[in-house]
């Protein structure tokens, strides 16, 4: 994966730390993670993990929500071993419970993934064979959760419910974790056009800067990404496209990676590229033109829209 971020010009960089549609996790290797790191900070590319779908932090049943808590400590315990920027995660529905009483399930079992992640760390100490750069302390790393598109009962939706969940959690994981992870967000921009937030249109970016600041919310903003919609203004439905191609535009996307308030937050593509294969170098280098200004460049005849939930 490092050779292949430097070749395609990218900055920074996510990805599963297993299979995104799967509750199987790949055996722990301190080594493998540990050097995995050690060569994205030689190219100055930050690393985040995304959990897989699977999790349900807010599920009113409680099997699940066990099962969410040990997908999500691993992915901690990837980051931490791998010095990881963050680790980035939805949320989950309340199943028709209203997100009020989901709180309360949500912050129990992220706290019990953080305090899980912990121990993990301490076992991996108390081995023999268990590896630690001097450097490279194994810290969680922050835990981001993401706006969604609002579709059904998801949670995330809307920025207050993030806002409550980051409080409730910062409270909790104070108490419960003696090096607690900060706890942030991830934007997504195809999310929150999709849930209604006008990022297309400057005024309605603007507006969003100044939502974010008022709940607290825009110094959390740890990781954003840039993706175009397939689908219309606030449709609630997650359909990615590659940045230009969507509804969203050039233009819209231009103002969201040269917004001042975002200035030193990593971008990451999850658009399906020109083959289907994922974010490609073309890609990179349209989004870079973006960010310096470059006016929009002819636009492609438009393709039938495919299925692209959130592809990573």
């Amino acid at each position: 994966m490092p050779a292949r971020a430097v070749a395609i010009g990218a900055e920074a960089v996510q990805i599963f730390g297993s299979n995104s549609r799967s509750w199987q996790t790949r055996p722990l290797d301190p080594r493998q993670l540990a050097d995995l790191g050690f060569d994205l900070r030689s190219h100055s590319l930050p690393l985040f993990f995304h959990t897989a779908y699977l999790i349900n932090l807010a599920s009113p049943e409680e099997a699940l929500r066990l099962r969410s808590a040990t997908a999500l400590a691993h992915a901690l315990v990837l980051g931490a071993l791998s010095g990881a920027a963050g680790v980035v995660t939805h949320v989950g529905s309340h199943r028709g419970e209203g997100f009020e009483g989901a709180v309360g399930r949500i912050t129990a079992a992220t706290s019990r993934a953080i305090d899980s992640a912990i121990e993990a760390l301490a076992e991996l100490d108390r081995e023999p064979t268990s590896l630690r750069r001097p450097a490279q302390p194994r810290l969680l790393p922050p835990l981001l959760f993401e706006t969604g598109a609002g579709a059904g009962n998801t949670v995330g939706g809307r920025l207050e419910e993030l806002a409550v969940l980051v409080v409730a959690l910062t409270a909790a994981s104070g108490v419960s974790a003696p090096e607690p992870p900060a706890v942030g967000v991830c934007l997504d921009s195809a999310h929150l056009f999709a849930a209604g937030y006008a990022v297309h249109e400057a005024d309605g970016l603007d507006s969003l800067v100044r939502q974010l600041e008022h709940l607290g919310l825009l110094p959390r903003v740890g990781l954003i990404h840039l993706n175009d919609s397939a689908m219309s203004f606030a449709s609630r439905r997650d359909r990615h496209e590659n940045p230009g191609e969507g509804q969203i535009g050039y233009e819209g996307l231009a103002r969201v990676v040269r917004h001042a308030a975002f200035a030193h937050v990593p971008f990451v593509l999850e658009v399906p590229g020109a083959d289907g294969h994922g974010p490609d170098a073309a890609s990179l280098a349209l989004v870079k033109a973006m960010r310096v200004g470059a006016p929009a460049p002819p636009r492609a005849p438009a393709r039938a829209a495919q299925g692209r939930g959130d592809p990573k």
